[in-house]
């Protein structure tokens, strides 16, 4: 208390030029309209300018939660998309389709938000890893794909983290085929190029030319069908074989500058494997007969 007492005496003088000060502005532009204006208009203008600069702050640090919010809803218009899609499957099938006419999204197909933790893609076998796990539904073989296009596969699963063999691995292999071309083959990275993979196994016999859009095909359990994959930029002949064609796929997912994903779930898979495994032992028994 006496330091406080002491440091008031020592700085007397300046405590009364501040008060001095502040009874002469407050006097000052108390009677006088025109300095008052300016004061005014000074101040509003200070005040105009600290809000803009605290609005701006404010929705900056809003961004995080309005980029969820967009991922999340991303997320749920692609599973409208693949419900209307099978809507209109089912009603052509009820009134009759157009003949040779095929319709995407035949599946039931959910879709989870995920963060991309880390990604490594100068590998010669890169993998991603994600923010959600098997406590979010994650499964190993769901697909994988951003905005723009297929990533990669889902390979392990924690309880709150996943790992994603991405499109620059050797062993993701996913079926894919032209859009309006009824061939698939399997697309297949080269360990070359980031943005670059090869569709080989692609039989001769249809078209094929630089610039056409490459899809997932129907024959795949991770991917609905239709989804975009990237664009064809060469066709030339296999080394194996001439009766085969590879074409050189431009990705349309920029696998570098990933950051949020959706994971994919198929929701027949179970169905749908059941059926297969059904088939191969009906097969197996009829062979047994012969």
């Amino acid at each position: 208390m006496n330091n406080l007492i002491n440091f008031i005496i020592k700085n007397s003088a300046w405590f009364f030029f501040a008060f001095y000060v502040i009874v002469s502005l407050v006097l000052l532009f108390r009677s006088n309209p025109f300095q008052q204006s300016v004061y005014l208009t000074s101040a509003n203008g200070t005040v105009a300018t600290i809000s803009k600069v605290v609005n701006g702050a404010s929705d900056y640090f809003h961004l995080k939660e309005i980029n969820e919010d967009l991922h999340m809803r991303n997320a749920e218009q692609k599973a409208e998309i693949l419900a209307l899609q099978k809507q209109i499957v089912e009603l052509e099938l009820k009134y009759g389709a157009k003949p040779g006419e095929t319709v995407c999204g035949e599946g039931d197909y959910s879709f989870i938000s995920a963060h991309v933790i880390s990604n490594s893609v100068v590998n010669p076998s890169n993998y991603i890893t994600i923010d959600r796990g098997s406590a979010d539904g994650i499964e190993p073989y769901m697909g994988v794909m951003d905005m723009n296009g297929v990533v990669g596969i889902v390979d392990a699963v924690n309880t709150h983290s996943a790992r994603v063999m991405s499109m620059l691995h050797p062993d993701t292999k996913i079926t894919c085929g032209l859009k309006g071309n009824g061939n698939f083959g399997l697309l297949v990275w080269d360990g070359k190029s980031t943005d670059h993979a090869i569709l080989e196994n692609l039989p001769k016999v249809g078209e094929y030319h630089v610039g056409d859009t490459v899809v997932t095909s129907s024959s795949s359990l991770s991917f609905p069908p239709g989804f975009m994959v990237g664009v064809v930029e060469s066709v030339s002949p296999t080394s194996n074989s001439d009766s085969f064609l590879k074409l050189i796929v431009k990705l349309s997912c920029q696998i570098t500058q990933l950051s949020n994903v959706h994971v994919i779930k198929n929701n027949r898979k179970d169905e749908l494997k059941q059926l297969e495994s059904s088939d191969a032992t009906t097969l197996k028994e009829e062979g047994g007969m012969k």
